[in-house]
């Protein structure tokens, strides 16, 4: 019945091109009726990983993506190993277009900080974190290895900074609450896009332990962490799907292996030492710019329908 509703209402648009957002969603969408007209899967997160422990979804991709109208289009060359790593090619050529992030929303308009904000008298240190309360996000991991930060510093002027909500909250307050830590952690809850800009103008690094869960689950680029270096701030992550091709070690922070908390407490320790980085916003304009990307999109609309027979 679902099938034959989408094919009467794919027949009354009569699309040149389908693009499909989040492929395992598209999976039930597709999976009796194929229009016949390009159609573009976009691989996110989920449906390029833990999505892939499911057998059927993985034969259903093996066979679609051998037919010549279905194109694959993934946000990080990671997840697009993940399929090859399953066995699963491609009739058409994948493409990988990195998401892009709002230049003129996630920029710096000064040059204050938190390095310029004191609390009774004190400088604070913040590192921020922005996402959703869940197993990947890893904040549990970031809690644990900022209190054993702390122990190393002796020195109650860092804060961390949670922005977000989700059912990992309340045992993440908790915590916080078991290692003493309720003066050094803030849970700052839901905010918007302004709010969150004003959040990171006052930040000092971007914290972000992805890390890969039981069930399988990553992330392709965090959008959070791209945000963060449009702010030009250094980031502290992990070796995590795509989010080496975002952060060179190094350079536009520092990673670890996920779970290593002993390692992400160090990192802390010396990426404190760190200022603001011009290199990242740089990175940003020229890899993960949502302007950039929209054209990129468009010009890759265009030659799969001047290709397409």
């Amino acid at each position: 019945v679902f099938a034959k509703s989408l094919k009467n209402e794919i027949d009354k648009f009569n699309p040149d091109i389908i693009h499909c957002q989040f492929v395992y969603e598209s999976s039930k969408l597709l999976h009796n009726y194929i229009p016949d007209v390009p159609i573009i899967l976009n691989f996110r997160g989920y449906g390029a990983s833990s999505k892939l422990k499911n057998k059927k979804y993985v034969n259903w991709l093996r066979e679609i993506l051998k037919l010549k109208n279905i194109y694959a289009v993934f946000v990080s060359n990671s997840l697009k190993l993940n399929l090859e790593n399953h066995n699963i090619t491609f009739k058409n050529e994948p493409k990988v277009l990195y998401t892009g992030v709002n230049l003129n929303l996630f920029k710096r308009v000064d040059n204050s900080f938190s390095e310029k904000k004191t609390i009774n008298g004190n400088k604070k240190f913040f590192f921020t974190q922005v996402g959703s309360f869940n197993e990947k996000k890893g904040q549990e991991l970031t809690i644990r290895a900022f209190k054993e930060f702390l122990l190393m510093n002796n020195s109650n002027h860092f804060i961390l900074k949670f922005i977000g909500e989700g059912r990992n909250l309340k045992k993440c307050i908790k915590l916080v609450s078991e290692l003493e830590l309720r003066e050094n952690v803030r849970f700052l809850g839901k905010m918007n896009q302004n709010q969150i800009v004003e959040e990171l103008k006052m930040s000092n690094v971007f914290i972000h332990h992805s890390i890969t869960p039981p069930n399988g689950d990553q992330e392709g680029i965090p959008n959070s962490i791209i945000e963060a270096m449009a702010m030009e701030l250094p980031i502290l992550s992990t070796y995590h799907s795509g989010i080496p091709e975002a952060v060179e070690h190094g350079l536009n922070g520092l990673l670890c292996n996920e779970y290593d908390i002993e390692h992400f407490a160090n990192n802390m320790n010396s990426i404190k030492d760190w200022r603001l980085l011009k290199i990242n916003r740089e990175k940003v304009i020229k890899q993960f710019n949502l302007d950039n990307h929209l054209i990129n999109l468009k010009s890759y609309y265009n030659e799969i329908l001047r290709n397409y027979e």
